[in-house]
C-alpha cells in the first residue's frame, strides 16, 4: 500500500497540471473557451460597415437559397463574401450588393462579354465613374477582342488579349486609372479565393482599412 502512495501523488499532480494548462488555453484561445460563433446576420454588419452590404430588397433568407446558415458561419468570411457578390438565379438577375462581384475569369467566349464587365465596373463605382456606349468585339478563334466606351466625352478602345476564356487583366486596370481620375476617394479592390474566380469590389479607401483583423484578404486592384 505503501509503495502505491507516491505512485498516486504524481498521478494527481500530473491531472491537476493539465487542468491548468488546459484552463489557460483557453483564457488564450476565446474561441476554443466556448464563446458562440459569428452569425450570418453579425457578418453581414461587419461588412456593412465595411461598405458592402445587401441591395434592396434582398435579405438574409436570399442567401440561405444557395447555401445553408452553417455554411455562412464558418470562421471565414468567403463564403459569405461570394454570396454577396452573386447575382439572383432567377430574372431580373440582380445583384445581391451592387459593389460586390463574384467574377469567374474566364468569361470572354462571345461578343458582350466585355460589354457586361464595363457595366458592372461601371455599376460597383455607384456613380463614380459613368461611362456610355459601350460596345465590344469578341472573336476567340481569330484572337480579336477589343472594348470601346466614352468616358467624359471621350472615346477609349482597348485591345484586348485573347487566351482562350481568359478575360485580359489590362482591362480591369484601365478602370482603375480612370476611377482614380473621376473620383480619388474610391478605389476597386480584389479578393483572392484561391482559384479561376475572384471577389471584385469598389469602395471608398477609407472603407478598405475596416477588414483588417476580419480575415479578409482584400487588396487594391491594379
Amino acid at each position: 500500500m505503501k509503495t502505491l502512495i507516491p505512485i498516486l501523488v504524481v498521478a494527481i499532480v500530473a491531472v491537476v497540471i493539465l487542468l491548468v494548462k488546459a484552463t489557460s488555453h483557453r483564457r488564450s484561445n476565446p474561441s476554443s473557451a466556448g464563446d458562440p460563433q459569428t452569425t450570418l446576420e453579425q457578418k453581414l454588419e461587419v461588412l456593412a460597415s465595411c461598405g458592402l452590404r445587401l441591395a434592396e430588397p434582398f435579405t438574409c433568407d436570399d442567401l440561405l437559397k444557395s447555401r445553408n446558415r452553417t455554411d455562412y458561419e464558418r470562421p471565414s468570411y468567403d463564403l459569405i463574401l461570394i454570396g454577396l457578390g452573386m447575382m439572383e438565379e432567377q430574372e431580373p438577375h440582380r445583384s445581391h450588393c451592387v459593389n460586390l462581384w463574384h467574377f469567374d475569369t474566364e468569361c470572354i467566349e462571345d461578343p458582350g462579354a466585355y460589354k457586361r464587365i464595363a457595366e458592372r465596373m461601371s455599376e460597383m463605382a455607384e456613380g463614380s465613374l459613368s461611362i456610355e456606349n459601350i460596345q465590344d468585339h469578341v472573336d476567340v478563334e481569330n484572337r480579336e477582342a477589343w472594348l470601346s466606351f466614352s468616358f467624359r466625352g471621350k472615346d477609349i478602345k482597348i485591345q484586348c488579349e485573347v487566351g482562350d476564356d481568359w478575360a485580359d487583366p489590362t482591362v480591369f486596370s484601365r478602370f482603375v486609372e480612370l476611377l482614380a481620375q473621376s473620383d480619388p476617394s474610391k478605389i476597386y479592390v480584389c479578393y483572392d479565393l484561391g482559384g479561376q474566380d475572384c471577389l471584385i469590389g469598389c469602395v471608398t479607401k477609407e472603407q478598405l482599412k475596416r477588414p483588417n483583423g476580419k480575415g479578409i484578404r482584400f487588396a487594391p486592384l491594379t
